[in-house]
């Protein structure tokens, strides 16, 4: 009887769900034949937030985004972040309902120093000077930490769950990277090509270097290593296949600040090779920035030497990236940056508010230092630095405690490569140099309000704190 009702109600739901497509066909309302999609997905966040990770995963790096991110800090994708916000909610719900909650992901260092920066922000947001502004970036900052930090480090406890997840996400960005290069096919892959080729998945070619760079190092240590994490020789070699194809793709992205984060992560694997630890690797920048500000002045001097322009050839491009006489993009660079430097003297403390630097730092420009691509009104794109955001947005303060986030990362990454062995430890490797590339892309850029970049930001930082929490418990359970 039960099998009968069953078969019964499958049957009655296909044919309703027929009579639904008739319907919004006849009356030409085609989208509502998204409607049932939307529900199952609906579903599967509420029954089976697991699954849906996955789905996040691979859907992120291509959705499309309504807003043009020139005018505004928080935009919105389709399908990913209404599925992001669903499971925001549901996440909270379950921890208000929970009488007995028991977090281990809270107790890490990197869970702290997240935390800490994030309880800033919101502090920061009560004084900001543009507040609506400021608690809708706020708000999308934490749906990004609650589901892919803490939720997603509670799923990669397993390692089954992180290698599908950056499977998933690995097979989604591989896509959009041979979307792109065809599109880019038809204008010869040129530079003025590469700036749109992407769209509509990313409204820009920086964007999309910044996104697809994370994968990079993670082919790369699967390609080297994969026989560790337990893969076939064929499945190594597909690894190397696409590690190849990806440095293509970020090569003709023309983006100078992800050649250069690929550099930084490839040094940094080497440093891992040759044992070399993270106080001795912060010791050794301490000296360098320290050279670097007292050569400053001859520094400057060969620099404006530099006449190098962005070119298509690709050598003439990379060089223009120290080219601050007469490079548009970088003099713009310098122009936020200053800018973003005098917002601070202003306001040193609590800075002008999360998310309001594009609407603030328009009058803060000097007329010398404007160049063709500025406005007075200053709308026009974001700060382009991702250390110095936090410093007019949110005081001395905010820059160092996203300094200490990304020293976090450092030293967790590092921790692993010293103390671990066998597949974690080339988990940790893979992620942590996924992630060396957008902290050194970020020198240049900012895009992390963005669903492309915070997605794998945060989920790569989960599987650190999912690796950390594992060697944790290894630990208590041999001195027991």
């Amino acid at each position: 009887m039960n099998r009968t009702i069953g078969i019964r109600g499958f049957y009655g739901i296909v044919a309703a769900f027929f009579l639904y497509c008739l319907a919004c066909a006849y009356f030409q309302v085609y989208a509502a034949l998204a409607a049932p999609a939307a529900l199952v997905l609906v579903w599967v966040a509420i029954t089976k937030p697991k699954y849906m990770m996955y789905f996040l995963a691979f859907a992120t790096p291509l959705s499309v985004h309504l807003i043009d991110e020139r005018y505004s800090t928080v935009n919105l994708s389709l399908p990913t972040e209404p599925l992001i916000i669903l499971l925001f909610i549901g996440v909270l719900l379950k921890l208000l309902s929970s009488k007995n909650i028991q977090l281990a992901e809270l107790k890490t260092v990197l869970s702290i120093l997240i935390l800490t920066d994030f309880a800033w922000l919101g502090f920061t947001a009560i004084f900001s000077t543009m507040p609506i502004i400021s608690v809708k970036y706020v708000l999308m900052k934490s749906w990004y930490i609650v589901v892919f930090y803490f939720l997603a480090a509670k799923f990669f406890r397993s390692e089954r769950v992180i290698k599908k997840f950056l499977w998933t996400f690995i097979i989604s960005i591989v896509i959009l990277s041979a979307y792109t290069l065809f599109m880019h096919s038809a204008g010869g892959f040129s530079r003025a090509f590469a700036y749109t080729a992407m769209r509509p998945f990313l409204p820009n070619h920086g964007m999309y270097a910044a996104c697809i760079s994370f994968i990079v190092p993670v082919l790369f240590v699967f390609a080297i290593h994969g026989k560790m994490l337990g893969y076939s020789s064929f499945l190594r070699v597909v690894c190397t296949v696409l590690f190849l194809f990806m440095v293509v793709a970020v090569a003709l992205s023309f983006t100078r600040a992800s050649w250069i984060s690929l550099v930084v992560s490839l040094g940094l694997y080497f440093v891992f090779t040759l044992g070399i630890r993270f106080k001795y690797l912060v010791l050794i920048g301490v000296l360098a920035v320290g050279a670097l500000l007292s050569n400053m002045d001859n520094l400057l001097t060969d620099l404006s030497r530099n006449k190098n322009e962005s070119d298509d050839n690709i050598e003439n491009h990379l060089q223009s990236v120290s080219n601050v006489s007469s490079d548009p993009s970088n003099l713009e660079r310098l122009n936020r940056w200053n800018s973003a430097i005098r917002m601070w003297e202003d306001k040193p403390l609590m800075g002008w508010g999360p998310g309001t630097y594009t609407f603030q730092y328009g009058p803060y420009q000097l007329p010398h230092e404007m160049t063709i691509i500025s406005t007075n009104a200053g709308t026009l794109g974001g700060i382009h630095s991702e250390y110095l955001r936090p410093l007019a947005e949110s005081g001395l303060l905010g820059a160092l405690l996203f300094i200490g986030v990304v020293l976090g990362v450092f030293s967790l990454g590092f921790k692993h490569q010293r103390l671990l062995t066998g597949a974690d430890k080339y988990i940790s490797m893979a992620v942590f140099l996924g992630l060396v590339t957008y902290f050194a892309h970020a020198v240049l850029n900012n895009y992390s309000e963005f669903d492309k970049i915070a997605v794998p930001l945060y989920s790569f930082m989960a599987v650190l704190t999912a690796i950390e929490i594992r060697y944790q418990n290894a630990q208590k359970n041999s001195q027991e």
